[in-house]
């Protein structure tokens, strides 16, 4: 295997005796900039089962073109260097990189460089391991997905096809300024179809709502992306070209990221990478899915149908789509401050704790504490009824559904309260002084936490041992 950066004689010679045509000046200028050594990466973009992987396989499979599985780790970093160019240079020439000048241009494709020269070495480890993984299971083996294709394949760029990377555009550009991005656009009904039978393939189902939410942010996203950065950045490949015409696809793919079409790359096109199983999705036509009672559905379709008109994703220029952009970026690194980060979650507490209280309360209005039977019910003025260690008496009520702070009362006076396990059982300690004399008392029980108190019950404080039962009221 030729090594990495190396560029071989006869991929030089195909390069010299070139002689693009007028629209090629794009890629030819590419060319160049990778002869200097500046990284190129191709994106693919777009939502999830919309042949992304399949497309970077199909690109992977240049001479000059490297595949990558997804990265994932990639947009993060390309982001977070915002923010960190932030803080290590805020404190000017008391930081490194305000004493050594580093612009944030210069530290952003720094990095880019580092990732780049990672993905360089990469490629031999992956390979390595490739071939290990090959000998132990030999269905791992095909002749349309390939790694590489023989010696003479400087492999210099690579391609990833991470969906995710649709909502960091302009991150990964400012990392990598000659990086090229492939919006691939699919029908949402089939996409979201697929996602919602993604268990045959060994993942997790998606709800349609979901599956129809996650098609429209990925595809704004990208599409704002389109209208930002304008179709030296980024073009769109409509899915059905690639299925329908895959040549013609592939030939606009690879001329746009400056790179002469391979047969190679139509390989992988004969397979079916990362498909899911499912039956017909049915009517997929605009007209009758923006009819839908769904609106997440006639979301979809109708930016579906203005991205399929050529009508920009938001009404507005290239500045305008710019701007909603940078707003997003800004968002998200004022979300990367510590002090952004205390107070969200601070916020989040407060509204974890709100919820647990609602639900809780919720729960007491579906099942509301109450008195369900009380003892002894026959209690004589000034006599001892369940004597305790401290010379009190006590009472034994049976509740439903009491809360842990339950307090009892008799006749407004709160009493010392034990809820014993389940909230099925109360015990209450009882003054003497208060059942000293003959008459009428009322027992409560409040809740302060839910805010709950059961009705009153009635009874009598006899004072005789002749007990009316007419005085003692029936639960």
């Amino acid at each position: 295997m030729i090594q990495p950066g190396v560029i071989c004689r006869g991929e030089s010679i195909a390069l010299r005796r070139a002689d693009p045509r007028p629209q090629e000046r794009q890629g030819k200028m590419v060319f160049r900039s990778l002869r200097f050594g500046k990284p190129g990466p191709i994106f693919i973009i777009g939502s999830y089962r919309s042949a992304t992987s399949a497309l970077t396989w199909a690109m992977g499979q240049h001479p000059n073109v490297f595949p990558l599985e997804e990265t994932h780790f990639l947009y993060k970093l390309s982001v977070d260097l915002e923010y960190l160019y932030r803080i290590g240079s805020a404190q000017g020439e008391h930081s490194l990189l305000g004493l050594a000048g580093y612009t944030p241009r210069e530290f952003r494709e720094h990095f880019g460089q580092t990732v780049h020269d990672l993905v360089t070495d990469a490629k031999k480890r992956i390979a390595k391991n490739a071939v290990s993984a090959a000998r132990r299971n030999a269905s791992l083996i095909s002749d349309n997905v390939k790694l590489t294709r023989g010696r003479f394949q400087p492999k210099r760029r690579w391609v990833d096809g991470t969906p995710e990377n649709s909502h960091y555009v302009l991150p990964l550009l400012r990392m990598f300024p000659d990086a090229r991005f492939i919006h691939v656009l699919r029908n949402p009904k089939r996409v979201a179809t697929s996602l919602m039978n993604f268990s045959t393939m060994g993942a997790t189902d998606y709800a349609e709502e979901e599956a129809y939410r996650t098609w429209y942010r990925l595809v704004h996203n990208s599409a704002l992306a389109e209208q930002a950065l304008g179709p030296k950045t980024v073009m769109r490949l409509d899915h059905e070209e690639l299925v329908t015409s895959p040549e013609h696809a592939l030939r606009k793919c690879l001329e746009f990221a400056g790179e002469r079409f391979h047969p190679h790359c139509l390989l992988p096109l004969r397979e079916k990478l990362n498909s899911s199983r499912y039956d017909d999705p049915g009517d997929c036509s605009i007209e009758t899915n923006l009819q839908s009672e769904k609106p997440w559905i006639r979301e979809a379709f109708e930016l579906f149908k203005r991205l399929s008109q050529g009508l920009p994703v938001i009404n507005g220029d290239r500045s305008t789509a710019l701007r909603h952009m940078k707003r997003s970026m800004d968002e998200y690194v004022r979300g990367l401050r510590p002090e952004t980060n205390e107070r969200l979650a601070a916020e989040n507490l407060a509204l974890r704790q709100d919820n647990e209280t609602l639900q809780a309360r919720l729960k007491r209005l579906e099942s509301p504490m109450s008195i369900v039977e009380w003892g002894p019910q026959e209690v004589m003025a000034g006599a001892p009824f369940n004597p305790q260690p401290n010379g009190s008496n006590a009472l034994w009520i049976r509740t439903r559904h009491a809360a842990f702070d339950t307090v009892a009362s008799l006749n407004d006076v709160p009493l010392a309260t034990t809820v014993h396990p389940g909230g099925d059982l109360v015990t209450i300690e009882v003054p003497p002084a208060l059942t000293a004399m003959a008459g009428p008392m009322a027992l409560t029980l409040r809740s302060m936490t839910y805010e709950e108190s059961t009705p009153p019950v009635n009874f009598t404080i006899h004072g005789s041992d002749i007990v009316d039962s007419s005085d003692v009221v029936a639960l």
